[in-house]
């Protein structure tokens, strides 16, 4: 057997790096609806809302699409700085990413006559420098198709 055989293959991720990404929304979307009751004084329920969308991500200039999933949160009244538009996380054991974004409730009612519809295509954001496996997100945008 050649010495060359004998090279064990590896592969190594391309780094997550602060810039300009693209996403492509990959279907099979759940929105989650609820509400938990928040210890006090005084005791405050409070309402969730979001949408997980499976996703494929890729930067600008690598040819590398990493396999993701996107999530949208509506605030809870409890939050009221959101100092970034959301965060794009590096899972720790695999090859994914995840996409966390904030939108107010009525850009998310929006959204999801699209998601109804089928309608949302992609996804773009750009990416600001991060550390420990978190990047903020400075802004992102999602097209939609129209009938």
């Amino acid at each position: 057997m050649s010495r060359d055989a004998k090279k064990k293959l590896s592969f190594k991720l391309p780094d997550v790096k602060p810039g300009n990404w693209r996403g492509e929304i990959l279907g099979g979307c759940t929105v989650n609806f609820g509400q938990i009751v928040q210890p006090g004084p005084p005791r405050q329920s409070v309402e969730f809302t979001y949408v997980i969308m499976p996703a494929a991500f890729t930067m600008s200039e690598v040819r590398f699409t990493w396999p993701g999933v996107t999530m949208i949160m509506t605030p809870t009244p409890m939050k009221t700085e959101f100092p970034d538009a959301g965060h794009l996380f590096k899972a720790e054991h695999l090859p994914s990413l995840h996409l966390s974004l904030e939108v107010t409730r009525g850009q998310f009612s929006d959204m999801l006559r699209m998601l109804e519809a089928k309608r949302l295509k992609d996804i773009h954001f750009t990416v600001e420098d991060g550390a420990n496996g978190s990047w903020p997100v400075f802004s992102w945008g999602m097209s939609a198709a129209l009938a």
